[in-house]
């Protein structure tokens, strides 16, 4: 009788459901966003409010997330140094 050996998602998944703690799962969009989509995902509408959808149901589709679980997004901004001009880039 031949056994397959379990994925590390689902060894993952069994010891998450044995000690009953949760996962964070962190998306990061890559771009900045501009304050008006910021403001309009703060109301739950919006590019971004459909963008957050669909990355919460292709998560759900891989069995990252709970199907029943209820997503939170946490929106935070990033305050411009006063003085961003005087910077140095160190691209050169």
């Amino acid at each position: 009788m031949a056994t397959t050996g379990a994925t590390a998602a689902e060894r993952e998944s069994r010891q998450q459901e044995k000690t009953g703690t949760s996962q964070i799962v962190v998306v990061d969009l890559d771009e900045a966003q501009p304050a008006r989509r910021v403001k309009l995902l703060r109301k739950g509408r919006g590019k971004l409010m459909t963008r957050v959808e669909r990355i919460v149901a292709d998560l759900v589709e891989a069995g990252t997330v709970k199907s029943g679980a209820q997503p939170v997004v946490i929106v935070v901004r990033e305050a411009p140094a006063p003085f961003w001009f005087l910077e140095d880039d160190d691209d050169d």
